[in-house]
């Protein structure tokens, strides 16, 4: 392995070693092409390791027992949100859009979309298994908060 620098600092090692300085160095993401059908398309990212524990803790609120309680309406809205982006990899929507997103797009537009974001985030069958299984059965349908934390 190679050693990179920037300006004079190394930041990885000869042994291929990272160093304090190239694991704080931002890492590019990165951006794929979902194709919608209709000659439409988005692009989605990779999040970073901060927004996808936001992501996650969208998921969930505590109850008054300060009992994690799982709020999985519009799951797959809040992931798109957290992924859509432009070509330079610039989030276009806001944790504000996740209701709207929901209620306008098209399911299978919005699978095509999420199972790209899934691949690229990482999100495996066990991770979808452990966001869901607290899942309470008595949980009131919709939200109509404008937060990711619906």
């Amino acid at each position: 392995m190679g050693v990179l620098n920037r300006g004079k600092k190394e930041v990885i090692k000869e042994s291929g070693l990272l160093t304090r300085e190239a694991l704080l160095t931002k890492q590019e993401l990165k951006i794929e092409k979902v194709d919608l059908g209709d000659r439409i398309y988005v692009y989605v990212r990779e999040m970073t390791g901060h927004e996808r524990d936001i992501w996650e803790r969208s998921i969930y609120e505590f109850d008054k027992n300060n009992k994690p309680v799982n709020r999985l309406e519009d799951f797959r809205a809040k992931l798109a949100v957290c992924t859509i982006c432009d070509e330079e990899g610039e989030l276009l929507l806001t944790p504000k859009d996740v209701l709207q997103l929901s209620k306008s797009i098209g399911a299978s537009r919005l699978e095509r979309i999420i199972d790209r974001a899934q691949e690229l985030n990482k999100v495996s069958e066990k991770d979808k298994e452990e966001l869901t299984k607290n899942s309470d059965a008595d949980q009131v349908g919709n939200s109509s908060s404008d937060s990711v934390n619906n």
